[in-house]
């Protein structure tokens, strides 16, 4: 069946299908985990009965430790100086800075090694 069949067959069985367009993250906190996806393909499912299912496709994914993330707070500041120093975007410094338990000069390290 190709995709446009089966698209077909969805749309007669009353489910649509649609992409969100611009998804920067999807963030999934389960118990224990944090999983993060940087810039997905977002499919909206939808049924008759109201309800939504969504796929994430793609994109760059980490888990943390969600009691890591917890425990550590992290300035702003500190996020966009170690940004800028190690020529990263501001979610890999914020993990570096987590991982370094907010140390920047180890933060920097773990980014450059």
């Amino acid at each position: 069946m190709s995709n446009r069949e089966a698209l077909r067959a969805m749309k007669k069985l009353g489910i649509s299908l649609n992409e969100i367009p611009d998804v920067e993250k999807v963030i999934i906190q389960a118990k224990g985990t944090v999983i993060e996806v940087d810039h997905p393909k977002v499919l909206e499912i939808g049924g008759k009965i109201g309800e939504a299912g969504f796929q994430v496709l793609g994109g760059e994914v980490r888990r943390t430790n969600a009691e890591e993330t917890a425990q550590i707070e992290v300035s702003d500041e500190d996020v966009q100086f170690v940004a800028a120093q190690a020529g990263v975007n501001t979610d890999k410094a914020r993990e570096a800075l987590i991982k370094a338990q907010g140390d920047i000069a180890q933060a920097l390290i773990i980014l450059k090694g």
